[in-house]
């Protein structure tokens, strides 16, 4: 068996294409693991992470702590507390999140689900884009033109995950 040409194929593939393969296959681990509550709670609290981030602009004192940084890291970084902030949150709120045991074809569905959720909202926030930047295939197919349908369809899977 040569190696050379199992590392050749995958030369050619994006890292962009790499990574969100391998949320979407640890996301499914995790659905197939524990059940369809982590990826749900967390497939809410990315939306709400993002109001509350790009709201923090307008607030009095985020916006000068925001404002005259000119590292993307630091708004990363709040970003990300804003998540974990809102995945609390949304677990506090007495969800009832169905079986927790996982199938084989929800936990695909859910990991495929979360990582183009997880896309969708990364190429929308300005800091994290500036962190990581998407190549041109994943920017056309999670940009601005497909963003609303890529939403539709994940929240559409994760509750027949859900249920």
């Amino acid at each position: 068996m040569d190696v050379s040409s199992i590392t050749n194929s995958f030369a050619g593939v994006p890292t962009d294409w790499i990574l969100l393969g391998a949320l979407a296959l640890l996301a499914a681990l995790e659905c197939l693991r524990s059940g369809a509550r982590r990826i749900c709670q967390l497939a809410l609290a990315l939306p709400l992470g993002t109001v509350l981030f790009l709201a923090t602009g307008k607030a009095a004192i985020l916006e000068n702590f925001i404002g005259t940084s000119s590292e993307p890291f630091l708004g990363a970084l709040l970003f990300g507390a804003l998540i974990a902030v809102s995945y609390l949150i949304v677990g506090r709120i007495g969800i009832e999140w169905g079986s927790e045991s996982g199938q084989t074809v929800s936990a695909a569905l859910g990991g495929v689900a979360l990582s183009a959720l997880f896309a969708v909202f990364w190429i929308s926030v300005p800091a994290l884009d500036a962190l990581w930047h998407f190549g041109p295939q994943a920017q056309m197919m999670f940009g601005e033109a497909y963003r609303f349908w890529w939403l539709i369809g994940s929240y559409a899977a994760l509750a027949y995950v859900r249920g």
